[in-house]
């Protein structure tokens, strides 16, 4: 049952009753998370749907003119704004972070931090990933039962902090790794269960505590390296050095929430593809195989190196496809600053929106079998090959706020499976994963593998692949 619902400027938008809201109440409190709950909300009203109530409240915008609509936004005059409805991340990532600014802010903080994530840059920390990569692999054994989610999560995040801060903090990883999950877990939950108050013993002071926590550990890094002050090759580096053209720079303040929004960001939507990247391939094991006949052609018993990757097309569309059905990021939100209309319906100034690269990723009319894991669909020498529509891919977010470490996080992930491929073979535990999340989408209770072999990643000539 269903029935007009009124916007705050009095527009009236589809959206279930009061009493309809029970149906989709576990998918609104992140219960198991909302995934089943926006494809039905899209099913049932289409492209705009208003849920929630009092001050959450949001309108949903469904599909790719929604997302043209919010990511074509022009910078010199948005008409949305991300502080509001993203400044639920601030326990994590700070009041100060690129991706919760507005305005002159974002701009001048997004130009500052563009610089530490040129493709050069970028490329150049490829060697400390697969170091990293090879280090959680070489403790695996034949028979092992792991779970890959959290030994890769746990890998991802030893990449992020050592491209940020290079080898200084590496002995902290574990520490900055666990308060930060702590505040992560938090901001994962359902905003309609949250409470940002800062009592004690409450999951939001225990949150504010961890940030706090890491925060003592970057500030003194920022002030060692401004005190003593050298020629280290770490995003970090690039951020205290960065300048505009009319000599402004960030202030370590900025630095401090730009970091660990990056360490956050980073490693926590990575880990979440990563993870699912594990499931996929392991309950397919064509794709495994031609995956490792790939790596093993272009590479040889070779060190990997990016121009290896580069000539991986299969690998590149496997990432395509696993960003595409396992975007880690579910929703993304702004609020309206002006008033707009969208499919013919009025939305008034100050509407809170929503809208869902989960969905558009699912959307039949936009995809040939959606639901189907397929990299061939990528294959621009397929018969039929159609280049999606603009904004119907979408895992980065697009325009003037796509995502500006997604760089590397794409390398990242073609070094990651490359190397699992290449080193491992690897069995399913359990056939299905359930997703769970809010912010970010991860698999629920991880993703246990039994190892069947091991192999150094490039080994000498002789050498058995099984160890």
């Amino acid at each position: 049952m269903s029935c007009p619902a009124t916007s705050a400027g009095g527009e009236r938008f589809p959206g279930p009753t009061p009493v309809g809201h029970l149906r989709h109440l576990p998918g609104l409190l992140g219960l198991g998370g909302p995934y089943r709950t926006l494809l039905d909300l899209h099913r049932r009203h289409g492209p705009v749907c208003a849920v929630g109530f009092g001050r959450h409240r949001y309108t949903l915008l469904f599909g790719t003119e929604a997302n043209r609509l919010v990511l074509a936004d022009p910078p010199a005059r948005p008409r949305f704004l991300s502080g509001e409805v993203l400044g639920l991340l601030v326990p994590v990532v700070g009041a100060r972070a690129m991706v919760v600014s507005d305005g002159e802010e974002h701009r001048r903080r997004r130009a500052l931090v563009q610089p530490a994530f040129t493709h050069r840059r970028v490329r150049a920390h490829l060697p400390l990933m697969l170091e990293e990569i090879h280090r959680v692999l070489a403790r695996w054994r034949p028979g092992q039962r792991v779970d890959a989610f959290t030994e890769l999560r746990g890998c991802i995040r030893r990449i992020a902090v050592r491209a940020l801060f290079g080898p200084r903090l590496q002995a902290h990883t574990e520490s900055i790794g666990r308060d930060l999950e702590t505040a992560l877990r938090y901001v994962n939950r359902s905003p309609f269960l949250r409470c940002d108050r800062d009592l004690p013993g409450s999951a939001f002071h225990r949150a504010m505590a961890a940030r706090r926590r890491v925060d003592d550990r970057v500030r003194a890094e920022i002030a060692h390296r401004r005190s003593a002050p050298g020629d280290e090759e770490d995003v970090l580096d690039a951020l205290l050095s960065s300048a505009t053209p009319a000599g402004d720079r960030l202030t370590d303040g900025e630095v401090r929430d730009q970091v660990i929004s990056l360490i956050a960001s980073g490693y926590d939507s990575s880990s979440a593809a990563a993870g699912w990247a594990v499931h996929v391939l392991v309950n397919r094991p064509d794709l495994w195989e031609r995956l490792a006949d790939e790596v093993t052609a272009v590479a040889a018993g070779r060190p990997l190196t990016a121009s290896h990757l580069d000539a991986m097309p299969y690998l590149d569309w496997t990432i395509s496809e696993l960003l595409r059905l396992f975007t880690p990021g579910v929703l993304t939100g702004r609020t309206a600053r002006e008033e707009i209309t969208f499919v013919g319906h009025r939305i008034p100034a100050g509407t809170r929106l929503l809208h869902s690269a989960y969905v558009t990723h699912r959307l039949p009319r936009v995809w040939d079998e959606p639901l189907e894991f397929r990299p061939d669909r990528w294959n621009p020498a397929r018969a039929g090959h159609r280049p999606p529509h603009p904004y119907a891919y979408i895992p980065f977010g697009g325009g003037y706020r796509r995502c500006v470490g997604a760089a590397f996080a794409e390398l990242e992930l073609r070094a990651l499976v490359a190397e699992l491929v290449r080193c491992t073979e690897l069995a399913p535990v359990r056939r299905t994963v359930r997703p769970t999340g809010v912010a970010t989408m991860w698999p629920h209770g991880g993703v246990p593998v039994t190892v069947r072999a091991v192999r150094p990643p490039h080994p000498a000539r002789g050498t058995s692949r099984a160890s």
